[in-house]
């Protein structure tokens, strides 16, 4: 399988942006192959691709329940991540507000720009049509194509070139909004030392009592730091759910070792990686 590494596209997304970045600071060579969503980023790695980078968690929405599930769902390795500035800009192809019927946006993008949306709902008369997108550069290129009273948020980069009637930047709900991102891999990444970072999900199969308060003591009385912890409904019964973790540390650690051995005595445990933070 020739070197590939799979991310949202097309070219000029965030999910571009952070593939570029990675590349360089890691000095690993592998060609960018874009996908038109994340669910299909997820199907192209160990296939078509050696490598992926997708948003997990945002500043300001949390946690990406679609990725979350995918990677519930597959055997699938973090092997990096790093954290991203996201900022957005409106742009459209009428002047006043009052003139807006649609606006093309990205999934995610929208909760990240939820403020601007609604005072921008409240100064027109009519209501505005909010269009999901899979990417935010889908939504460039669906308002350079759309009629009269079209808008889109996308990417402050993204806005280099002229022709829209209307420019606002910097439309995001917090200045210093960022995305994080995960590099995955399709096998297990080797565990070396200096290491900062480690994920696993705990799965609940059995319907076990006292299953998060279990899990919370082996990790508390070894004095391991969580750095968060996220639920993920298992989609069999209402009121179970899943445990995505994050913590301080390596597999190789002995008190993350012990912890571990401890809870898969009770739980079914998928370790998926010990890794380092590629910067900002």
């Amino acid at each position: 399988m020739k070197n590939k590494i799979a991310t949202l596209g097309p070219t000029g997304t965030f999910s571009d942006l952070a593939a570029r970045r990675y590349l360089r600071k890691s000095g690993e060579e592998a060609e960018i192959t874009y996908y038109p969503s994340i669910k299909a980023v997820f199907a192209a790695l160990g296939k078509e691709c050696g490598s992926a980078i997708v948003p997990i968690e945002n500043f300001s929405e949390g946690y990406i329940p679609l990725v979350l599930d995918n990677l519930i769902n597959d055997n699938i390795f973090i092997k990096g991540d790093m954290l991203l500035p996201i900022s957005f800009s409106y742009i459209g192809n009428v002047v006043a507000p009052d003139e807006i019927r649609r606006i093309f946006v990205q999934f995610v993008a929208e909760g990240q720009c939820a403020g601007f949306l609604e005072e921008l709902q409240q100064k027109t008369k009519s209501k505005i049509e909010i269009i999901e997108t899979q990417s935010n550069i889908q939504s460039l290129q669906l308002l350079k194509g759309a009629e009269k009273g079209s808008g889109a948020i996308v990417p402050s980069s993204a806005i280099s070139e002229s022709g829209f009637a209307k420019v606002i930047e910097n439309i995001n709900d917090y200045k210093d909004n960022a995305t994080r991102f995960l590099i995955l891999s399709p096998h297990e990444v080797k565990v070396s030392g200096g290491r900062t970072k480690s994920s696993l999900i705990v799965f609940d199969d059995d319907d076990k009592p006292g299953m998060l308060e279990s899990v919370l003591s082996s990790f508390s009385k070894r004095e391991i730091n969580l750095t968060s912890i996220v639920s993920r409904p298992t989609k069999r019964t209402f009121g179970k759910y899943h445990f995505f973790i994050d913590l301080e540390g390596a597999i190789n650690n002995k008190n993350i070792c012990d912890a571990l051995k401890e809870i898969t005595t009770h739980f079914r445990v998928r370790f998926l990686g010990s890794y380092n933070n590629w910067g900002e």
